[in-house]
């Protein structure tokens, strides 16, 4: 079976208007960061998260057949209990969220990201065939995109010792990646601190495998297929079942 392609997110072309399209959804993604004792936003450290008890609408852009779009759907359903959102699967394609399943790729915006994309372009590709054993985790993870989660491994404390020269390597050969989409989608430790608030789960659906021979010493992460007990705290969290009380 051919190698499943890693999920790379889709990177906003200004952060500015990535910032000011999260704040105008949701204003509690303003975040603060501390340096040398004073508060000053800073536009790289910004969560992505819809505003709470809206409603989702998820529309599918020509998917290969009714099968395909119906499993989508049903991965997708088991992030429904953990989130206030009402997800919406729409007939069209005029959906906040837009998926195409175009073979090999996976990749998605992240949160409101989403609403940076023109009407007619997708938000998210599931390029994993529907056969193969991973297409469940490959859409739970980019739902996980989706609802504003980011990629676990790159979480602040995850202090993975990674054997980045080989990595590179690994990546240009298997899935030619760039050295910049390798940093992005790996190495880039994430800024949000405030917005993780669970601790660094090497279990979580959002991690990648990692093999052993792409880190130095003896540390590997096995292929999550399934969303977390930390996932579902943190979305819990992010997005809560009771509202706020007046």
């Amino acid at each position: 079976m051919p190698h499943q392609h890693p999920c790379k997110t889709i990177i906003p072309i200004d952060e500015q208007t990535s910032y000011e399209a999260a704040f105008d959804e949701n204003p509690d993604n303003r975040q603060t960061v501390h340096s040398g004792g004073r508060n000053k936003r800073g536009v790289a450290t910004h969560s992505k998260f819809w505003a709470s008890h809206r409603t989702l609408k998820v529309a599918f852009i020509d998917p290969p057949s009714q099968a395909h779009r119906e499993a989508a759907i049903n991965a997708i359903k088991l992030w429904q209990p953990s989130i206030n959102l009402k997800l919406a699967f729409v007939s069209g394609t005029a959906g906040d969220i837009r998926i195409t399943m175009v073979a090999p790729l996976n990749y998605s915006a992240v949160g409101t990201d989403a609403t940076l994309r023109a009407p007619h372009e997708n938000t998210m590709n599931i390029g994993t065939d529907l056969k193969h054993p991973g297409f469940e985790s490959a859409v739970l993870h980019e739902f996980g995109h989706a609802l504003g989660l980011e990629h676990e491994h790159q979480h602040p404390k995850a202090d993975i010792p990674w054997d980045k020269p080989f990595v590179y390597h690994y990546y240009l050969t298997r899935f030619n990646w760039s050295k910049e989409e390798v940093d992005h989608n790996l190495f880039n430790t994430l800024e949000t601190l405030n917005t993780r608030t669970t601790p660094y789960d090497k279990t979580s659906i959002m991690h990648y495998p990692i093999a052993n021979e792409l880190t130095i010493g003896d540390w590997s992460v096995e292929k999550n297929h399934s969303i977390s007990q930390n996932d579902r705290r943190l979305m819990r969290k992010i997005y809560p079942k009771s509202l706020p009380s007046a």
